[in-house]
């Protein structure tokens, strides 16, 4: 899906400028934080709901 965002927007442009000048727009500006247990398992639950067979259980440390 990036592949084909980032073709289509070069593909738009008459001329190409410098790395720096995109750079800011595809990287984020602030750094990323770890996802919580809760949301890795928001994210995984989603997944399941959309129709990918999978088991989510607990595993103890």
């Amino acid at each position: 899906m990036y592949g084909a965002w980032a073709t289509e927007r070069f593909a738009r442009e008459d001329k190409l400028r410098g790395f720096d000048h995109y750079r800011k727009a595809m990287l984020p500006t602030e750094p990323r934080k770890p996802q919580t247990p809760r949301e890795v398992l928001a994210a995984f639950e989603g997944i399941r709901a959309s129709g990918v067979p999978m088991t989510i259980r607990r595993v103890a440390r």
